[in-house]
């Protein structure tokens, strides 16, 4: 799993400070995005490979142009199908199951809830 490209990992001193300098909106978002990765992570198990990209990055530019992406957080599964926005979660979650069943990985017997209990409230 690779969570350091954007800054996700732990330990990160220098990004830490770069994110307190951030505004409050943009600190927030981070920390949904961070949180949520990792509860993904920890939920789909080694199946599950996260590359978190920078869209400020000339990779994350590129991809931005390439699969027309306009709004975030943006996934892209398997080169070529693109969820767009944290209402596409559930989407997301369907698309996963059945790439983690076609390959033979065990799939997660409870349902992944940590984006609807932690930040349903945000977005009312």
């Amino acid at each position: 799993m690779m969570l350091n490209q954007a800054g996700l990992g732990l330990g990160d001193k220098v990004h830490n400070q770069e994110i307190n300098e951030y505004p409050d909106d943009l600190k927030a978002e981070y920390l949904q995005l961070s949180t949520w990765v990792k509860a993904l992570a920890r939920h789909y198990g080694r199946g599950l490979v996260v590359r978190v990209i920078d869209p400020q990055s000339l990779v994350g530019f590129w991809k931005l142009v390439r699969h027309r992406i306009r709004r975030y957080p943006a996934l892209i599964l398997e080169k070529d199908t693109v969820l767009r926005g944290w209402e596409a979660e559930a989407d997301l979650h369907t698309r996963l199951r059945e790439l983690l069943a076609d390959r033979g990985y065990p799939l997660p017997e409870a349902q992944f809830s940590v984006f609807p209990k932690m930040f349903a409230a945000a977005h009312d």
